[in-house]
This record gives structure tokens, sequence and C-alpha cells, in this order.
């Protein structure tokens, strides 16, 4: 009876302990979502990312840079953003001349390497 009562108490400490960690996480989404306005840059769970521009309750329309506006769920944002149309590690990489070995398709790069490996 002793060891059973052991056994229960053993599993059940790290149940609550991570309950606890995900009942923590979900809180701090709930104010995170509840603190978001117009004008506030976002990420959803899905990789996303716009500007609020109409909240209408429990939804937000979500502008992109082109301009487009699609309707989403205000429990869908992940995160909050700095600015999504300012990465500059993208805007670098865009605007550095490509190679003609950058513009090869990966099945062509590995059939080189392939090429090249039969030959030794």
């Amino acid at each position: 009876m002793l060891l059973m009562i052991i056994m229960l108490v053993v599993m059940a400490v790290p149940m609550f302990l991570m309950s606890r960690g995900q009942r923590k996480r979900v809180q701090q989404h709930q104010e995170l979502v509840k603190s978001l306005g117009v004008g506030d840059e976002v990420r959803t769970h899905s990789g996303f990312y716009g500007m609020i521009v109409e909240e209408e309750g429990e939804t937000v329309i979500l502008e992109t840079e082109d301009g487009s506006q699609l309707k989403w769920n205000r429990n869908a944002i992940a995160e909050r953003v700095d600015s999504f149309g300012e990465n500059s590690a993208e805007a670098t990489l865009s605007d550095a001349p490509a190679s003609d070995a950058d513009l090869r398709s990966d099945a062509e790069k590995s059939s080189d390497f392939l090429a090249d490996d039969s030959k030794n």
C-alpha cells in the first residue's frame, strides 16, 4: 500500500509542475492578446506577419506589406514583433547580386557533386 502511494506521488509531482508551467504560458499569452491594439505588428502561430489595422472583438484585421488585409482570431497571434518590414538580413541578401552557382537548382548541384564523386 505504501509503495502504491509513493508511486502516485512520484507520478503526480512532475505532472503538477508541467501543468503549472503551461498555465503560466497560457496566462502570458492571454495578457499579450489583451494588450494588442491598432498599429501593433504581430506574427501569428502559422508564421503570418502583419499589422493590426482594425479590431472587432475577438478578431483583428491584419494588413501585410503589400496592403492586403486578412481577418484573424486574436488567439492565433503568437507574438508582437518590432518591425516585420525591415528585416536587415533579408534586405542584405536580396540586394546582393546572385552568382550562377546560386541560381542553379538543388538537383543540379547534387548531380554535379555526384558526378565529381564518381570521377574519383
